[in-house]
């Protein structure tokens, strides 16, 4: 999509879904590591001036996965120990949850935890495969469901709608949604994605992570794009395994075209996710 094309199109393809404004340090920050050399010393002073995110980027800095044995005390060392990429990405984690749970009478921690499930196997599987950078497979994990709460805010039957597309066996997942709401959470969460400064790659890969045909046709989108589809159906589906889930619609539908595009064999894929499940214990 072109900018005039979305500009034009935004009302009828949102169906009236308000997308939350990026907020101002968010774009300062996009803008610092943007730069040739981006300065520690700004994004910790940007960060700073959020009492409650300066909080949780050191609370993650000095947590089991991340810590080295000394404590964190301050946003510089958080950013010494996570990487300045890693802490964008919590922070825009961090921000999005806090804009998408305002004004919404539903809880969705069962949501961000299983986006985190999803985004951690994401990013194993990148390390597996080598075929992205495991913190950008993580950040797709993390966020390519992010329309989801917005749905949910605009129309009070999203769940039932979701559940029914998560049952279905033929239709495309969105295609459900699209006929039901008029818009579905691929698309909520591209222009969210856009206007939250995302990356190009990311917002393309949020916007058809429901479109397993296109693991088989290259036709202008990035291996990146392709590679990020195929791992996060392969991620949620193995979530949903270490879960005791019960079938899944999704894998079934996508998992012919995720082998095909990764060249592995069903058997071979089969072995990937008990490899990744035994670790998991």
């Amino acid at each position: 999509m072109n900018a005039v094309a979305e500009e034009k199109l935004l009302p009828s393809m949102l169906g009236g879904v308000d997308i939350p404004p990026c907020p101002a340090i968010l774009i300062a920050l996009d803008s610092e590591l943007k730069r040739e050399f981006p300065e520690q010393r700004e994004v910790a002073r940007l960060i700073s001036q959020d009492v409650a995110l300066a909080g949780h980027v050191m609370l993650i800095a000095n947590s089991p996965a991340f810590s080295t044995g000394r404590k964190v005390d301050s946003v510089m060392q958080a950013i010494a120990v996570l990487g300045m990429q890693n802490v964008f990405t919590m922070v825009v984690g961090h921000l999005l949850q806090v804009a998408l749970a305002s004004g919404s009478d539903v809880a969705m921690d069962r949501f961000w935890d299983s986006s985190a499930q999803s985004a951690r196997i994401s990013a194993e599987l990148a390390r597996r495969l080598r075929c992205v950078r495991p913190d950008v497979a993580y950040t797709f994990g993390l966020f390519h469901d992010c329309g989801i709460p917005l749905l949910m805010k605009r129309f009070p039957q999203t769940k039932e709608v979701l559940a029914k597309a998560n049952r279905c066996d033929e239709r495309r997942f969105t295609d459900i949604e699209d006929s039901e709401l008029g818009t579905n959470h691929a698309v909520v969460g591209y222009f969210l994605a856009k206007r939250w400064h995302f990356s190009g790659v990311l917002a393309e890969a949020v916007l058809h992570h429901h479109d397993y045909a296109i693991l088989g046709r290259p036709d202008g989108t990035s291996d990146t794009v392709r590679a990020l589809i195929g791992l996060g159906v392969l991620a949620e589906h193995i979530a949903r395994l270490q879960g005791a889930g019960g079938g899944d619609e999704e894998w079934d539908k996508a998992a012919p075209a995720v082998c095909a595009y990764f060249n592995l064999s069903l058997g071979a894929v089969d072995d990937l996710i008990e490899d990744i499940l035994d670790s998991m214990d």
